[in-house]
């Protein structure tokens, strides 16, 4: 009996964190991990400071959406420093449905694991 519980347990904390896994995976194939991190600042900042910046702007998801697809070309700033974000033509490309599931993990919090 403890073994049914055991394994029920793992499978919902599984479960809990697949969608959150599943974008830091999505970030990691669309090269997004090369200039961002979740809560570091590194090449381009972390994507804990885009949230915070993001939350502050009208309609943030429309316009985070943009700059994922578009990159830097998008001008829909913010935007941090000299650095420019590439765009579609210099990484992989970001479709729709895509965009969307990235700008949303970003404005939620970016979590990797609960």
């Amino acid at each position: 009996m403890n073994n049914v519980f055991i394994a029920a347990a793992i499978a919902l904390a599984a479960g809990a964190a697949g969608p959150a896994l599943a974008n830091a995976r999505l970030a990691q194939e669309k090269q997004c991990m090369q200039c961002h991190a979740v809560d570091k600042d590194t090449i381009g900042p972390s994507f804990r400071t885009i949230r915070a910046v993001y939350k502050k702007v009208k309609d943030p998801e429309a316009k985070l959406i943009a700059v994922v697809q578009q990159g830097s070309d998008a001008n829909l700033g913010p935007h941090w420093g000299r650095a420019r974000m590439p765009n579609a033509t210099e990484r992989p490309a970001v479709s729709d449905r895509e965009a969307k599931q990235l700008a949303r993990w970003i404005l939620s919090g970016a979590k990797t694991q609960r």
